[in-house]
C-alpha cells in the first residue's frame, strides 16, 4: 500500500518496498527511484522534496512518523 501517489495534491509516489525499505518511485529529485532503509530516511527524503517546492501530502508524512513512533515503542 502506498503512502501517497502522484496526483493533483502530490508530486511524490511513496510506498513500502517488497525487498524492504521505502521507495520514492520516479523521484523528481534524482530522476530515478530512491529507496531508504528506514522510515526516518524517507521522512528526510520527503523534507528535501518540500524544500525543492514539491507537493508532499501531510498525511503521508504523518503516517510515516506515526509508524516510526509505534515501532520505536515496541
Amino acid at each position: 500500500m502506498s503512502y501517497c501517489r502522484f496526483g493533483e495534491d502530490s508530486d511524490v509516489y511513496v510506498f513500502e518496498h517488497v525487498d524492504g525499505g521505502w521507495m520514492c518511485c520516479g523521484c523528481w529529485l534524482d530522476g530515478r527511484s530512491t529507496t531508504t532503509k528506514t522510515r526516518g530516511g524517507m521522512l528526510a527524503h520527503l523534507r528535501k522534496h518540500r524544500l525543492a517546492g514539491h507537493q508532499v501530502p501531510k498525511d503521508a508524512v504523518s503516517r510515516l512518523r506515526e509508524e516510526r513512533w509505534l515501532r520505536w515503542r515496541r
